[in-house]
């Protein structure tokens, strides 16, 4: 069985509006971007005006070039347009930050390759966790549309698909038709190492540091079952930008034998504590995510708080612990 078929009222929505916003996550990778700037492209050459947004930062290699590009929030002068908007890799209205307040009154369509459940929203969801990039939805919507991606939009494609599934390591179900897809963009002359070069070669040394110093603040706990990971303020500030190169740490230590998920804890210059959350398979990270005011999907999740580190750190553990059934080491049904 394939993906779910783009939904007849998404097509509808491409034209029933002459202008469109298009909207992103906080902290956005290749994926995300890549879908919000291809789309963009797309409905220019329908005829449309697209505008960009997304909360940023754009510190990721493989998208820092592009920031200048998008908007951080919706300006009065766009306010008084007409337009529809477009959600991309991202469910929940909280992880599009401050955007949230400029979809009121709004069409939204939500194109995302992670649910939420009951948290889910849109007017118009396409949400297909079979996915395993919302690059590919968007070349499923422009494929439905009687569409073919230009080259550089095959690109686009191309980065935020190999960069949400670690260049091909994640894929899982549905494989055949994600590679399916993927051919066609390689037939408008994308290769993949021109593209694997773009995104994780050519890194500072710095960087390397950086996964060296976070590894070693590993913990264990709940029988190896979660690690813990934490970067604190003084140290913090000597690795910026594309230094901190944190998908490559979640990459290392979710493949430690036993891990099931990961807690990355970090002091922030404004004294926040932010925590990243990662998972494999069944445990929802989400729902603890959720649970400390923050949001996201099953396996990648996150939230901010005022509470210090030392605060932050017992409570995460224990939160975690609730996810796990000592009997048999299982996550617990949720």
């Amino acid at each position: 069985m394939g993906y779910l078929d783009v939904p007849p009222e998404l097509i509808a929505f491409l034209d029933r509006y002459d202008a469109f916003f298009l909207m992103g996550h906080i902290d956005p990778d290749g994926d995300c971007i890549g879908a919000q700037m291809v789309m963009a492209s797309f409905l220019r050459r329908r005829g449309k005006t697209a505008h960009l947004f997304s909360p940023g930062p754009f510190n990721r290699k493989e998208i820092r070039a592009y920031g200048g590009y998008f908007l951080d929030r919706v300006p009065a002068e766009l306010q008084r347009l007409r337009a529809g908007v477009f959600v991309l890799d991202c469910a929940t209205r909280d992880r599009i930050g401050g955007l949230a307040q400029d979809l009121a009154g709004r069409e939204t369509a939500v194109v995302d390759h992670h649910s939420a459940g009951d948290q889910d929203f849109g007017d118009i969801r396409y949400i297909e966790p079979r996915a395993p990039s919302v690059t590919l939805l968007v070349q499923k919507i422009m494929e439905a549309a009687g569409d073919t991606p230009t080259p550089e939009e095959a690109r686009k494609l191309f980065v935020g698909f190999a960069t949400d599934t670690g260049f091909f390591r994640h894929l899982e179900t549905e494989a055949g038709e994600a590679l399916r897809m993927v051919a066609r963009l390689a037939d408008r002359g994308i290769t993949p190492r021109s593209v694997y070069r773009e995104t994780y070669g050519s890194h500072s040394l710095e960087s390397r540091f950086f996964i060296a110093d976070a590894l070693r603040t590993t913990e264990t706990f709940h029988d190896g079952k979660l690690l813990l990971v934490h970067e604190l303020r003084d140290h913090s500030r000597s690795f910026q930008g594309e230094n901190r190169q944190t998908d490559q740490v979640y990459q290392l230590l979710l493949s430690v034998e036993g891990c099931q998920a990961l807690a990355f804890i970090r002091e922030e210059p404004d004294d926040t504590t932010s925590v990243s959350l990662r998972s494999v398979d069944s445990v929802d990270v989400g729902k603890i995510a959720r649970d400390f005011g923050g949001g996201g999907h099953r396996n990648a999740a996150g939230f901010s708080t005022r509470e210090s580190y030392l605060e932050t750190r017992p409570r995460i553990i224990e939160a975690f612990g609730s996810l796990f059934d000592p009997a048999d080491g299982n996550p617990v049904s949720r």
